[in-house]
């Protein structure tokens, strides 16, 4: 019983020391570790081998960047990602595209201030064009003395919208503050120029154009900020730019070299003309019926009226009509958008049915649209280069645009324009033009009746406006405008009541913007003012009178 007592000691005993070995701290230390080391290893495959990886986690977003940026169609732009230091918070990760600009403002929250650190070949004018903010706001928040001298590594604080605003309201009201651009008084003329060949767009013809820096040497300047005319900037020395969207852009350039001495350079008119204005792309016949009783005749037949239905609901009288001859007259005045299947392929029409029986110098081949609006010609005032540009394209066929001439002539006090200037562009151009005096009806019936038309010029407060829908109501003015203003008469009536008007509208844009929300508005075109009213109103007893070319 002892003996037995005694071997069960002695196995507690040697028990004891097994578990004291198995157990022991460098045992546990060893089996810590190795568990750490396995649930770790296990966690990254997991993460990595998973179908759904968990949101926020690191290597998923890396490897959807990398999928993004596989794709070529995102392939502009590549990413960059930021490591921060092995001392900072890794939830400071950042990734973001590293822009053709440099700076990146992308979608960030704009409710707080943003540290933004300048990186090599960055200027502050770009870097605010970035966060669509003024560089003299971005400049003042950050008390940058001269814009010119910004170090690369430099941290600046791209201001809140909030701050930004206040900023701006702060500045406002210290008005003898100088400005944060070096040398802003002493600004220096740099003069620049481009070169332009036509693409073709989706609505018809377009322009790339290749800008330069002719004085001085692009060489001597160190920044460079081009203002496109449509919102967008460039920074490089000689930028290439594509515009697509019919409208006359006004280009600029701000250059500023080592000193910070700023120059400002001339503005340049870049013109792309609406398909319907170039007889090269122009897909509409513009047909003019002088009476209510002419009949527009097509070698087809009508598919459609703009602005109806059907066929059957717009106001034709069909006189004859088959697949290969259409005859029709209109039963009401106004302007209408025909389409016409001729064997097999449409044709559009714009036609302008005249209220009353009336004269028209229209040009024999109409197929493009010769009305001129000065709307987005890139000034005001430019009444009489839009008439002058009328009277070039009605006399030559060709599109030549309104900027154009403004350049000619040039700008001098209000930009008002006179007899002899506007001539001098007309005839600059081969197209006969005489100044000839105006004292009665019979003189523009002597002028309309010779195949000619006349530029006027007329107080504008001496004729009535409609009194209707200007769309709809053709007779009188449809601006309130109390101006001297120029215009082409290209028509007359013929019990003599009235004289057929091409009108380019004066400059109330704030309220009357609507009506040239396509550049190409009939409200202008064949308007019927009071002969009466515009002899009694003329600002000047001469007209100048358009023929076209002998050889033409």
């Amino acid at each position: 019983m002892n003996r037995l007592l005694d071997n069960q000691k002695v196995a507690k005993w040697h028990h004891s020391r097994l578990v004291r070995r198995i157990f022991s701290p460098k045992i546990i230390v060893l089996l810590c570790t190795a568990i750490l080391f396995f649930g770790a290893g296990f966690l990254v495959y997991s993460a990595i081998t998973a179908p759904v990886m968990p949101q926020g986690n690191i290597i998923s977003t890396l490897r959807e960047m990398q999928e993004y940026y596989a794709d070529p169609e995102n392939s502009y732009s590549l990413p960059l990602v930021i490591l921060p230091p092995e001392d900072s918070d890794w939830a400071r990760l950042t990734a973001f595209e590293e822009q053709e600009t440099g700076a990146g403002a992308g979608t960030e929250d704009r409710s707080e201030d943003i540290e933004y650190r300048i990186r090599p070949g960055e200027t502050l004018s770009e870097i605010a064009y970035s966060y669509k903010i003024s560089y003299n706001i971005l400049a003042y928040y950050n008390n940058i003395t001269n814009v010119n001298r910004i170090r690369v590594g430099t941290v600046i604080l791209i201001p809140s919208l909030e701050n930004a605003k206040a900023t701006e309201l702060q500045m406002a009201r210290q008005p003898h503050r100088t400005n944060t651009s070096a040398k802003t008084a002493g600004a220096k003329i740099a003069k620049i120029g481009y070169e332009s060949h036509n693409i073709e767009t989706g609505r018809g013809v377009g322009h790339t154009v290749q800008f330069s820096i002719l004085e001085p040497q692009s060489e001597s300047l160190q920044s460079f900020e081009w203002d496109f005319g449509d919102g967008k900037r460039g920074f490089q020395p000689n930028p290439s730019y594509e515009y697509t969207v019919p409208k006359t852009y006004v280009v600029r350039l701000t250059a500023r070299d080592s000193a910070g001495t700023i120059y400002r350079s001339n503005p340049l008119y870049i013109d792309v003309p609406y398909p319907s204005a170039v007889a090269e792309y122009s897909t509409t016949r513009f047909v003019t019926l002088s009476s209510p009783n002419d009949y527009f005749v097509v070698n087809g037949t009508i598919s459609s009226v703009a602005r109806y239905a059907s066929v059957d609901e717009a106001p034709l009288d069909f006189s004859e009509s088959d697949q290969f001859l259409t005859k029709i007259r209109f039963t009401k005045p106004g302007f209408y958008g025909i389409t016409v299947n001729e064997r097999g392929i449409d044709h559009y029409y714009s036609v302008f049915v005249s209220p009353i029986p009336s004269m028209h110098a229209d040009m024999a081949d109409g197929n493009f649209n010769w009305y001129r609006t000065q709307f987005n010609t890139g000034t005001t005032s430019n009444c009489g280069p839009a008439s002058v540009s009328m009277a070039i394209g009605w006399s030559l066929g060709k599109y030549f645009p309104v900027s154009s001439v403004r350049q000619a002539v040039g700008w001098q006090g209000d930009g008002g324009t006179g007899f002899e200037e506007l001539q001098r562009v007309i005839r600059s151009q081969g197209v006969p033009a005489a100044i000839k005096p105006l004292r009665s009806l019979e003189n523009i019936k002597e002028v309309i009746d010779s195949g000619e038309i006349a530029i006027i010029l007329f107080r504008t407060d001496g004729v009535y406006s409609t009194r209707q829908d200007p769309a709809s109501d053709l007779f009188g003015k449809y601006y309130t405008d109390t101006v001297g203003h120029y215009i082409v008469v290209k028509g007359y009536s013929l019990n003599g009541e009235y004289l057929v008007i091409h009108d380019p509208i004066p400059s109330d844009w704030g309220v009357n913007s609507f009506r040239y929300g396509d550049e190409v508005s009939m409200i202008g075109r064949n308007r019927y003012y009071s002969t009466a009213e515009l002899l009694k109103s003329l600002r000047r007893a001469d007209m100048i009178v358009i023929s076209r070319p002998e050889n033409s």
